[in-house]
C-alpha cells in the first residue's frame, strides 16, 4: 500500500487536519529560516567586521574650492515681503483667488481679475495683463505683478463687517 492509497481511504475531516498540520509546520519552518537569517544579519552588523576598508578622502583647501559667481545665488533671489511690496495704481481689481499648495499639480493657482471694471477673467502665474504688466505669484491675498522690472502687489479687497453699538432700551414690568 502506498501513499496515494492511505489518503484515499482518510475520511474528509482527516484529510483537512492533515493539510492543516502540513501548513502549520511549513510556517513554522519559514519562520525559524527568517529568524535565524535576522539573528545572523543583526549578530554581524554589531560584532561582525566589515567587509570593506573604509575609503579616506583627503579634505580640499578652501581656496580649491570653486567659489560662486558673485551675482548668482544659491537659491534664488527672495523677493519683498508683500508688505513692503507697493500696491499697485493700475485699473485692475481681483476679485477672487483660487490657491493651490500642491507640489505634485504644479503652478495651477488662478485669479479672477477684473480690467478697468470690466467682467473678471481667470489669469495664473506667467500671464500678462494690458498695461504691460505680468502675473509673477498667486498668494491666498494677493496678486504679484511684474511691472517693468519691479514688482507691485494688487491686493485681494476684504470686506469688514461693521458693527452698530445696539441701543439698550429699559422696559418696566408694566408695559
Amino acid at each position: 500500500m502506498n501513499l496515494n492509497e492511505s489518503l484515499l481511504n482518510f475520511s474528509h475531516s482527516q484529510k483537512a487536519a492533515l493539510g492543516l498540520c502540513l501548513t502549520v509546520a511549513a510556517l513554522t519552518g519559514i519562520t525559524f529560516i527568517y529568524s535565524a537569517l535576522q539573528w545572523r544579519d543583526d549578530w554581524l552588523l554589531t560584532r561582525g567586521h566589515p567587509t570593506k576598508a573604509p575609503v579616506i578622502v583627503k579634505s580640499t583647501s578652501s581656496s580649491e574650492l570653486a567659489a560662486a559667481p558673485p551675482g548668482d545665488h544659491l537659491f534664488g533671489k527672495s523677493l519683498t515681503k508683500l508688505g513692503d511690496m507697493p500696491i499697485t495704481n493700475l485699473q485692475l481689481q481681483v476679485t477672487g483667488i483660487v490657491k493651490v499648495d500642491n507640489s505634485r499639480a504644479g503652478q495651477v493657482s488662478k485669479a479672477y481679475i477684473s480690467i478697468a471694471g470690466q467682467p473678471s477673467k481667470i489669469f495664473q502665474v506667467g500671464d500678462k495683463l494690458p498695461y504691460g504688466v505680468k502675473i509673477y505669484e498667486i498668494t491666498a491675498d494677493a496678486i504679484v505683478l511684474e511691472n517693468n522690472g519691479h514688482f507691485e502687489k494688487l491686493p485681494l479687497p476684504r470686506e469688514r463687517l461693521q458693527f452698530k453699538p445696539r441701543q439698550i432700551v429699559e422696559r418696566t414690568l408694566h408695559d
